[in-house]
């Protein structure tokens, strides 16, 4: 047994992702940092004349690629420092068509897979796989490197059920619900929606029930968890 921690099988893990990654200049950008794939990574590109660029915000990391003029792989989290991975994912391909993408998810069978797919993100990892180390980012860079797409099986998964599951809530409730996620107040939603406030009181009082909760920010935490809302 290794004495630095590292699995027998990690160890093969990284040689097959040094392998796949040896030839091409990453911008990861994660937050929270994950531990497993940074340190997959960093042990990966040891060896390598090429760019590993590590960061946790959006700024940074497009203060980073205004800079450059070559494509480049980018391996994001849905969530940054300071916003959306899939904004920075965005912003990268208006720059340059030519980068590659890598999108971890960490909230399963919500929206957030579907718009990866339309932005059209290469390869869509669960958070999960990557921190079970079973094999799902070695899959993702495999396809990437030979101009593929992928999409972890445990995503489609999660999307199936939610299809498949009974709407608990209309359109116009989860609509309210974000906005609520927001902080708008109830008079806010009424304005920003052009509806009345006793109109919105009662969608609210709707969603509480339907959701089984108490308060408006039990329902933004059981949204979320459900993947109502993004």
């Amino acid at each position: 047994m290794p004495s630095n921690g590292f699995e027998t099988s990690d160890v093969a893990k990284a040689r097959a992702i040094r392998s796949l990654i040896h030839d091409q200049d990453l911008v990861i950008c994660l937050y929270p940092h994950l531990f497993a794939v940074e340190q997959m990574l960093r042990l990966s590109g040891m060896r390598s004349q090429r760019i590993r660029r590590f960061h946790d915000s959006r700024a940074e990391a497009m203060t980073y690629l205004n800079s450059i003029s070559t494509p480049h792989w980018l391996l994001v989290s849905e969530q940054l420092r300071d916003g959306s991975g899939l904004d920075l994912l965005r912003d990268g391909k208006r720059l340059h068509a030519g980068h590659r993408s890598l999108f971890l998810i960490n909230r399963p069978g919500g929206s957030t897979l579907r718009l990866a797919r339309r932005l059209g993100v290469d390869a869509c990892l669960d958070e999960r796989s990557v921190e079970l180390r079973n094999g799902a980012l070695i899959a993702a860079l495999t396809a990437m490197k030979h101009g593929r797409r992928f999409v972890d099986p445990g995503l489609m998964d999660a999307e199936r059920v939610q299809s498949e599951t009974p709407k608990l809530l209309s359109e116009r409730q989860v609509e309210i619900l974000a906005l609520v996620a927001e902080g708008l107040s109830n008079r806010d939603i009424a304005d920003r929606l052009h509806i009345s406030v006793n109109t919105a009181r009662d969608h609210l009082s709707e969603i509480l029930t339907r959701l089984d909760v108490s308060n408006r920010a039990s329902a933004v935490s059981a949204a979320l968890r459900l993947g109502l809302i993004p």
